[in-house]
This record gives structure tokens, sequence and C-alpha cells, in this order.
């Protein structure tokens, strides 16, 4: 081998090795920066007390974890990006018991990919009556085995065409309020004209006059529920879509009391067909009514739904034309018209 040759192959190894070199220090800095995510620790026996304070300090793409235990009167608004907050060793319970910091919920949220998983909210009051545990106004969110109740509304959403949300392994209870004192309908759900909503493997039961499960969303998913009545005063429609969009109800249990406040389970474009593409399909579903002449399925608009495998007891299908609806609406019309005979 010449010495120019050599020195030929020398460079070469060289230069190949400088380019591994530089090769794994753009993907170990990479993976450096995809691991930076900061975690902040909450509880009585951590340096930071409540979860405001955490959620004030994080930044985007940060773990708060909250030690299970009651935060009473801790509100905080999440405007981060890409945040995750979880309980830890069972439920962090913020509970509302005062005058809610703007008047919308414990927690209002603004940001994108946001996971918050083993929270419970609860107790929210406030003054136009629609104070809720979350707040969700612009972003994205995924709710995960959280506990929403005894608040004015469960979950409340803004009209944003942008925003995402998907509720898993999660319960909405006897979110409420004083209807024939308050004027104002409360709702377990209420999902406002939003690009996607998914609830799945949850439950939501105990709703008064409102309704159990409210989306106007664009798209709807709502699989594998339990959507029940309970109490002398139960729900308006377990589930109502009052602006048409697609929707699937599939494999859920349905069960209607004798305290509802209409004659069917679903209702379908009651407010105006407000999307150019609309569907549903129900299918798969149990659905149970105690007491009375009541449907599945109140359609609003000339959608064709298409039922699948539906299992019911005491139901019909489909209201069918010339029955007399007994809503709660028609009922408060027929009072109104009583009373200005």
């Amino acid at each position: 081998m010449t010495r120019m040759k050599y020195y030929s192959d020398m460079k070469l190894i060289l230069f190949r090795t400088s380019c591994f070199l530089w090769l794994v220090i753009i993907i170990f800095a990479g993976a450096t920066s995809a691991t930076q995510a900061k975690e902040w620790l909450v509880g009585p026996l951590f340096s930071i007390k409540k979860p405001s304070v955490a959620i004030r300090k994080a930044e985007d793409g940060d773990i708060i974890k909250i030690l299970a235990g009651v935060y009473e009167n801790d509100y905080a608004v999440i405007n981060q990006d890409n945040l995750t907050i979880l309980g830890m060793n069972g439920f962090a319970y913020l509970k509302s018991s005062g005058p809610v910091p703007g008047g919308k919920a414990i927690w209002v949220i603004n940001g994108k990919n946001i996971v918050i998983r083993n929270i419970e909210f609860s107790g929210t009051q406030v003054p136009d009556r629609n104070g809720a545990g979350i707040r969700l106004q612009s972003g994205s969110l995924t709710l995960d085995n959280c506990y929403f109740h005894d608040n004015e509304m469960g979950i409340l959403t803004a009209d944003n065409p942008a925003i995402l949300l998907t509720i898993i392994n999660s319960e909405f209870s006897r979110n409420i309020q004083d209807y024939p004192t308050t004027g104002s309908l409360s709702h377990n759900i209420y999902v406002g004209g939003i690009e996607k909503f998914v609830m799945e493997n949850s439950i939501s039961r105990g709703a008064k006059y409102g309704h159990t499960v409210k989306s106007r969303a664009r798209q709807n998913i709502i699989r594998n529920n339990r959507i029940f009545d309970e109490g002398d005063v139960s729900a308006s429609y377990l589930i109502d879509i009052p602006n048409g969009g697609i929707a699937l109800i599939e494999n859920n249990y349905l069960y209607r009391n004798k305290g509802a406040q209409n004659n069917a389970l679903i209702s379908y474009g009651a407010e105006g067909m407000k999307y150019d593409h609309n569907a549903l399909s129900i299918k798969y579903n149990s659905a149970i009514n105690e007491a009375g002449i009541a449907f599945l399925m109140r359609n609003h608009s000339d959608v064709t739904i298409k039922f699948i495998d539906n299992w019911t007891k005491n139901l019909i299908a489909k209201e069918s034309p010339g029955i007399e609806r007994e809503g709660l609406l028609e009922r408060l019309k027929n009072k109104i018209r009583n009373y200005l005979k």
C-alpha cells in the first residue's frame, strides 16, 4: 500500500467516523429534548401544596402529579400545550365551596393535547348557573378516570369548531340545579359546536330536568357507556344531539325511569340541523324503559337513521306520526297556554 493510498483511506475512515458521531449527537440531543419534560409534585408532603401553583409554574409538555386528597377552592386556568395532570394513589379531589374566580369552572382549559387522569371535581356554582368542573374553551382534552359530580354542569365546552374532546373511563353524576326555582337547565355533559366528541367506557347518571349527555359536535362517538336515570325527577333526554352531524351510538346501556322528562331516550336535530353532512347509527345498545309509552329515538330531521340489533324493553324503536308528544317543552307550552286562557 502506498503512502498516498494510506492517507486517503484514513481520511475516508475519519470522515465516516465523524459523520457517525454527529448522527449520534443529533439523535441524543433529540432524545434529551424529548425527555426534558419536568415533573411537578403536589400535595401536603411536597413543597407545592396546591395544584393551581404547579399549573402556573408548568411549561408545555410537563407532567403534574397530585397526591390524593381534598384541594378545596383551588382554581386554575390551563394555557399550556401537551400538559399531563395525574392524581396519585387515588383521586385528587378538586372541591368548590365558594366563589369561583372568573365565574366559569374549577379548571378552565385553553391548551392543546391536555390529559387529565384520576381527578375529581365537585360543587361548582356561579352566578350565570353554568358552573362546571371543567370549562373547555379551546384546544383538545382527554379525560381518563375522572369523576364529576354535584356541579351545575359536569363539563361544558365552548362553541369552537377546532376543539376535540375525549372522555374515557370516567363518571358524571348529579350535575344538577333547582330548575323550577332558577329556570336554568343543567347537564352532566354539555358539548358545544366542536369538531369531535368521543365518550367511551364511561358513566353518566342522575341528571335532573336537563340532559344526561348533550352534544352539538360535528362528529360524535358515544360507545360502551352506561347512561341512565335516577331519582323521582330525572333527565329530559339521555342523549341529545340537537344540531345533527355525524353520530354513532353503539353498545351502550340506556335506562329511562318513570321520573324522566321526555318520552324518548335519544333526540336528534331538535334545534335545527347545523352541518352539511349528517348521519346517525344506533346499534347494539341495550335500552330499558321503566314505565309508560316511550321511544328509543325521536328524530326531528329528515335523516334516515340506521338501527342495528338494539335490544329494548318497553320501548318503541322510533316515534310514529300521530303519537302525542309529552315531553317537558310540550308540557311547559301547555301550561303557558292554559295560564293565558
